[in-house]
């Protein structure tokens, strides 16, 4: 079957979410990720399938050091903290859709470690998985909180 890949550059510069200045802001960019995933499935109806660590951005405004590690300022309080919005990126494996949910995906797809459950038991045929429905978006939204629990564990703190 005949596939095309299409390169995309968008205006908006990104850095990859674990650079998150502090917690408000790490879950500030968690939730544009879930905006824009249900932008992407709603809304253009394509169906993000690759969620992980490194599809999953905080969008700044120029690729310079003191946007991607800003200072904090002084003049401001505990209250303030940078709102970069977060993005998700890597569409290569989405998939299109018409809604009438004819866009079952046969194959196992995305980023090991941020897989949903029931789609690894589907791969090795584990009888509590039950009969194959396809990726979802629900699996998704489960791999957003794979996601957010891998980060969280595995991060010291913001830099």
């Amino acid at each position: 079957k005949d596939c095309q890949h299409l390169r995309v550059a968008f205006l908006e510069c990104g850095i990859g979410i674990a650079w998150f200045s502090c917690a408000r802001e790490f879950f500030n960019a968690v939730m544009g990720i879930v905006v824009g995933h249900f932008n992407g499935y709603v809304c253009r109806k394509v169906h993000q399938c690759d969620i992980s660590d490194t599809n999953t951005w905080l969008q700044i405004l120029k690729p310079k050091p003191e946007f991607v590690i800003p200072d904090w300022p002084e003049d401001k309080d505990l209250k303030w903290y940078p709102k970069w919005m977060g993005m998700l990126g890597d569409w290569g494996y989405g998939k299109d859709f018409d809604g009438s949910g004819s866009h079952l995906i046969q194959v196992l797809q995305g980023t090991f470690p941020f897989q949903a459950i029931q789609i690894m038991a589907w791969e090795v045929e584990l009888p509590w998985a039950g009969p194959f429905t396809g990726h979802s978006i629900q699996h998704d939204l489960e791999v957003i909180m794979w996601l957010v629990w891998v980060l969280c564990i595995n991060l010291d703190g913001p830099f």
